[in-house]
């Protein structure tokens, strides 16, 4: 757990999913899987909140480091995300943690201009303050940027389950956790609504079946003549028949009693 977390501005997890897709956009790597993150940070620039930045990535012993896995420093017109050697090493042979990490500082750029933020070497879980308010704590806010940085959400949710995605995108096991999670409740609710949506579908109509009026059945018409118009109109009436052409009503010829034809 790391005792460098800072109170931000508040940011919801949509918006920090938004922010790292605007990223990847930025840096060209929408839609692809897994992100070379240090592409990216070796790219020389950086798209923060606040507009381009120029981004210098430093590889530095891990004994300069100490505790810190990385740092993200800013100047005026600079941000400077440092690593420890190993971390970058491992993140070039696809380690998730430090993929991660090398995420989590990027995020840090990207949202926290100003701030100095630290990832220390054994940080896990939350913060107290993300316990308190996640969204303004800057440690979580990173964590939901750099795992939506790194995740597509569209190919992960045809995975089944987090270690096909830890796998696929080359992040934590813990990170492939917490997306397992979101996209199955996510997936519940949509269906959840349909549900909802296709009961008052069909209770609407059901009720605007039950409200129109029935049509009245017409008669077939007989073979018998009217003895009015000698059209073959008639229809039955009761006890009676009535013509549909003329109106006339009268009563039933027997057989054998018939106009002639």
């Amino acid at each position: 757990m790391s005792d460098e977390d800072k109170r931000v501005p508040a940011r919801h997890n949509y918006q920090l999913r938004t922010d790292a897709e605007d990223t990847k956009r930025e840096y060209g790597v929408t839609g692809r899987h897994p992100v070379n993150i240090i592409k990216c940070l070796q790219s020389g620039w950086i798209p923060t909140r606040w507009g381009r930045r120029k981004l210098i990535y430093n590889v530095v012993n891990d004994e300069e480091m100490g505790t810190k896995d990385g740092k993200t420093e800013f100047t005026r017109d600079t941000v400077t995300i440092s690593v420890k050697k190993s971390v970058h090493e491992k993140a070039t042979f696809g380690d998730g943690r430090a993929r991660m990490t090398l995420a989590h500082e990027l995020a840090h750029g990207v949202l926290h201009y100003g701030i100095v933020s630290y990832r220390g070497t054994n940080a896990t879980g939350s913060t107290e303050l993300a316990k308190i308010n996640a969204s303004e704590s800057a440690e979580h806010q990173a964590k939901v940027f750099a795992a939506a940085f790194l995740i597509d959400d569209k190919v992960a949710a045809t995975l089944s389950g987090p270690e096909e995605i830890s796998t696929a995108f080359l992040v934590s096991l813990e990170a492939a956790e917490i997306c397992y999670e979101r996209l199955a409740y996510e997936a519940e609710r949509a269906a959840s609504a349909q549900r909802v949506q296709r009961m008052n579908e069909e209770f609407k109509a059901a009720i605007a079946l039950k409200s129109k009026p029935k049509l009245a059945v017409v008669p077939a018409q007989t073979r018998d003549r009217c003895t009015s118009c000698r059209e073959q109109c008639l229809v039955p009436q009761g006890a009676k028949y009535r013509c549909t052409n003329c109106g006339w009503v009268s009563d039933h010829f027997p057989d054998g009693d018939r106009p002639d034809t």
